[in-house]
């Protein structure tokens, strides 16, 4: 751990010692630029992966010496723990539509063992523990926009299903076998009408970093026109799906932006290969989606949340409730400057419970959340998230549970399909099942870890992803991953094949 922050750290230093085209221009950020980008008919998706794999050992060898009882014994223990968790991006946008779809599928595994002998227990004790455990996600979005004034229908759903087992075998002195299992499912499924827009403005930026690069090889005095820029966001946008429509994709596609830059009497022609270099890397520099958005809505939302424990001993439970809301949002996110980014949203959403004889009558839920990214260079990125929520529900008895979320992260990208990153999170929970009751919940997680993209894109942060209302689930669970870490791979080309 310690040579890991060592080297994150002289990472971090080299990278902000070198000059960033991002340090140039950042004055010319008019919002107008960004309102005024209208997005090409765009297919974005991608696939990745993440795992990890963790071993410890322990070993404790002790004797001591007494008068009446002299001996020596030893202790032993060995965890074993390995996760590998599929990701899938699908984002379709136009200016009449927005479909996003966001689905995760995670599975770990995980051994204990360990084994102890004393004077008092000479036979040696064993205990050997076994853990395994699945999850399910899926974020759905479908915004249909029905007249000029950004006026919009839409569909939703948020699922969650959570399977654990667990096996423990202890032998020796004492012989106990025990199993514990649960199950946990959320289904969120809405629809509504709401107003705004929300724009994927990423090559906004882009175009504005390769306007600061073209001024620093010489090759423009001024600010290329509102025209131009909006042309090379365009075409910014469609990149990767040149492959898809010829066989020399970077040839054609450096080709049309000479033709955009004309407009302006720029020319790409007689380059140094510095300077070309230069003003090719500008297109992968930004690391994270960019979004101008200011929505707000109401929807009719069904959720279905059902909870299974079964354990030796004790049989097993069985908890569900069927909850139908009415929610309000709104949902915010703005470009502060060429490297930063603000990101604000809110839900208040409240219901009854229609299941015969439930213990839970209604439930009125606050959720709140604000994020912040920004890159520091080309190669290291920043990024914050709080979420906030309050709920309450009308038991007998009357439960609350209020949860804060605070995750910040830190990437250092070693290279376009390779980042190197530090994240911390905070989860704070207060439980109050009854009257007389109160449980407080405070942990505090640092993890150090690398992310390879299988094709250059952007990182995503959660609040980006859906106006959806966050699920508050029966029974607590863990949060992880706060600060997540997705990437996107294609841009929607219209022209015919060519070579």
């Amino acid at each position: 751990m310690k040579y890991s922050l060592v080297l994150f750290v002289l990472l971090v230093i080299t990278s902000a010692d070198k000059v960033n085209a991002q340090k140039y221009g950042l004055g010319n950020t008019d919002p107008s630029v960004f309102t005024k980008f209208r997005i090409p008919e765009t297919d974005l998706s991608t696939l990745w992966f993440n795992t990890n794999l963790y071993l410890y050992t322990f070993k404790n060898d002790y004797s001591y010496i007494e008068p009446q009882v002299p001996g020596s014994g030893s202790n032993y223990n060995s965890m074993f723990r390995y996760s590998l968790d599929p990701n899938y991006y699908l984002l379709r946008e136009s200016e009449n539509n927005y479909l996003f779809l966001n689905t995760s599928l995670s599975g770990s595994y995980s051994q204990q063992y360990s084994e102890s002998q004393s004077p008092s227990n000479p036979q040696m004790s064993t205990d050997r523990y076994k853990d395994y455990a699945t999850s399910l996600t899926l974020i759905f979005t479908d915004n249909n926009y029905i007249s000029p004034n950004d006026i919009f229908y839409s569909l939703g759903s948020n699922i969650s299903v959570t399977m654990e087992d667990n096996k423990d075998e202890l032998s020796g002195g004492m012989t106990r076998n025990t199993y514990n299992g649960n199950k946990q499912q959320n289904y969120s499924f809405s629809a509504g009408l709401g107003i705004g827009k929300r724009r994927n403005v990423t090559p906004v930026v882009s175009a504005i970093r390769f306007q600061e690069r073209l001024k620093q090889v010489n090759m423009l005095d001024g600010d290329l026109s509102d025209k131009t820029i909006e042309d090379l966001a365009q075409k910014f946008y469609k990149q990767t799906y040149y492959s898809a429509i010829h066989d020399r994709p970077d040839k054609y596609f450096w080709q049309d932006i000479e033709k955009t830059l004309s407009n302006d009497g720029v020319t790409l022609k007689d380059l140094n290969m510095y300077a070309d270099a230069y003003l090719r890397e500008s297109v992968n520099e930004v690391r994270f989606l960019r979004s101008e958005a200011f929505i707000g809505g109401v929807n009719l939302r069904g959720e279905y949340q059902n909870y299974y424990s079964a354990s030796t001993g004790n049989g097993f439970t069985i908890d569900e409730q069927f909850l139908a809301l009415g929610e309000a949002y709104f949902t915010y996110s703005h470009q502060l400057n060429l490297n930063s980014q603000i990101n604000l949203g809110m839900t208040i959403s409240g219901g009854p419970n229609i299941i015969k004889h439930q213990n839970e009558r209604q439930e009125y839920l606050l959720s709140a959340n604000i994020g912040y990214n920004y890159e520091i260079t080309d190669r290291l990125v920043a990024s914050s998230n709080n979420l906030f929520n309050l709920d309450f529900l009308n038991y007998d008895k009357q439960e609350k549970i209020l949860s804060n979320m605070l995750g910040l992260s830190l990437r250092y990208f070693i290279e376009d399909n390779l980042s190197l990153n530090a994240n911390y999170q905070w989860n704070y929970q207060v439980n109050k099942p009854n009257y007389y009751e109160n449980n407080t919940n405070n942990n505090h997680s640092i993890n150090l870890g690398f992310t390879y993209y299988f094709e250059r894109g952007f990182l995503i942060t959660p609040d980006q992803l859906t106006e959806s209302a966050y699920i508050i689930p029966i029974h607590p669970i863990t949060y992880n991953d706060l600060v997540s870490s997705t990437i996107i791979n294609k841009h929607g080309v219209t022209e015919e094949r060519q070579r």
